[in-house]
């Protein structure tokens, strides 16, 4: 690349930030993304290059598990409660 940054110190620079948007939010999702963005930079710099469309898929596939294992990981007892007899129940 003739430009200034490489396309992976780009989507590792992304991934930092949402690191740090996930820390001031606290909502568990940019979290998820940024473990996404961290492997879409992975994949950029052990193959050289970026693609769109195999970046994309990467990214969205390894957000939606990574946020369902934090989920799973951090939940807090009280996130879910059951039905137990009566819908009208305080």
């Amino acid at each position: 690349m003739t430009g200034f940054l490489e396309p992976h110190q780009v989507t590792l620079i992304a991934a930092f930030a949402l690191a740090l948007l996930e820390v001031i939010t606290g909502a568990f999702l940019f979290l998820g993304m940024s473990v996404g963005a961290l492997l879409v930079a992975g994949l950029q710099w052990l193959s050289g290059n970026w693609q769109l469309n195999r970046d994309l898929l990467v990214f969205a596939v390894a957000s939606a598990v990574a946020f369902a294992v934090f989920r799973k990981l951090f939940k807090k007892p009280t996130d879910q409660s059951t039905l137990s007899d009566d819908i009208n129940q305080y």
